[in-house]
């Protein structure tokens, strides 16, 4: 079935690419706003300046002794002489001289406007405020959010519409393999034990020596399927394994088959040797490298199958006088097969690399073409 965070995974990249399309919009918005504002400013700041201008008008009609000077918490302001001499000033920067009506800092925005003859003797009139977008950003987030919200949204139900028919398609598929597998099953083990009881009468016949070792690469290939279907499912029970004898035990189920193709197993397996493991990843590591080391080995060849205990570490190792690999960089990808004669889905070192990476096991391969292979597993 499709997994959850894969149907994320698509919504979140179809959002980032919808939000880098909506960028463009709302950066041609903020570029406005940002004009807006400054328009504003220089706007307030006329005002702000037309309104001293006429509290000295009024000082001068009113022939007042004091003149309160204007104060405010958002303007700063002050006024010069004919000599740009300094009448009075609340200015918090005191670079003050400049030609342009404007003049606009990084944090501030100032006017100036030249006056009519007063009783102050002012000649300029300065009017500074502080440069505040905040609000703009403000709105610049709402906006963003909002549309990241709506996107989002959007997304998810269309994906998730546009995917529902494979979601269903996977899932019928899902249970037809199951419900396969299992009708399978059985006629692979009544098969089984019928050959055995025809091998009892007949012994060394050739034709059942083979149906035999044919029906055990199928019961490893169904295997094989079983656990890439259900690893999702296969709870990590880790015992103690007597590894030599389990080891012994599989290369005795695989001995027909190699018997079928006169090639000889030479065992080193050091005895005693004890690991904590799943059973179900050890039978898939070893019987899946049994089999292919049959598979491509040649008629009336040698395998070798060695197990050590070397200090902290146990080493398996599979070698064989096959074929040997073109490109032992692919051979634990996922449907790749060394050749299409021998069939097989592919899957089973696939399967055994990713066991391998899930309990830390180091994995060596060693092969040359028409000579042979070695697999060696190194146990931490």
């Amino acid at each position: 079935m499709i997994n959850n965070k894969y149907e994320i995974k698509y919504i979140l990249i179809q959002v980032i690419l919808t939000l880098l399309i909506a960028f463009i919009p709302i950066y041609f918005y903020l570029d406005a706003s940002f004009e807006n504002q400054s328009i504003k400013d220089k706007m307030d700041l006329k005002n702000y300046a037309n309104s001293i201008v006429s509290k000295i008008e009024n000082f001068e009609k009113e022939n007042s002794e004091v003149f309160y000077y204007p104060r405010s918490n958002i303007f700063s302001s002050a006024i010069f002489d004919k000599n740009n001499k300094e009448i009075f000033s609340l200015l918090k920067n005191k670079d003050f001289y400049f030609d342009e009506e404007f003049k606009k800092s990084q944090n501030e925005i100032c006017y100036k406007e030249y006056l009519l003859e007063n009783i102050l003797k002012a000649r300029t009139l300065i009017v500074c405020k502080d440069i505040d977008n905040s609000q703009v950003i403000y709105n610049a987030i709402i906006l963003l959010l909002t549309i990241s919200f709506f996107i989002f949204l959007s997304s998810f139900f269309v994906i998730k519409q546009s995917i529902e028919p494979y979601k269903k398609l996977n899932q019928y598929l899902d249970e037809f393999l199951k419900d396969a597998m299992h009708e399978l099953k059985t006629p692979i083990g009544v098969a089984r034990i019928n050959v055995d009881m025809l091998q009892l009468r007949l012994k060394n016949d050739k034709n059942i020596l083979r149906i035999k070792s044919a029906l055990k690469n199928m019961t490893v290939i169904y295997e094989d399927l079983e656990y890439y279907m259900q690893q999702n499912a296969v709870k990590d029970e880790k015992r103690d394994i007597d590894f030599s004898s389990f080891l012994e035990k599989r290369v005795e189920f695989f001995n027909d088959l190699a018997i079928s193709k006169n090639i000889t197993f030479h065992k080193f397996i050091e005895q005693n040797i004890i690991i904590n493991f799943n059973e179900i990843e050890l039978y898939r590591i070893i019987d899946n490298n049994l089999s292919n080391a049959i598979k491509y080995s040649k008629d009336s060849s040698n395998i070798t199958i060695s197990l050590q205990k070397e200090q902290n570490s146990i080493k398996l190792c599979f070698k064989d006088e096959g074929v040997g690999i073109k490109d032992s960089s692919k051979i634990f990808e996922r449907y790749f097969r060394g050749d299409k004669i021998t069939g097989g889905f592919g899957i089973g070192l696939s399967i055994v690399k990713n066991i391998c990476e899930k309990n830390g096991i180091k994995i060596e391969v060693k092969s040359q073409i028409n000579k042979g292979s070695s697999f060696m597993y190194i146990f931490q």
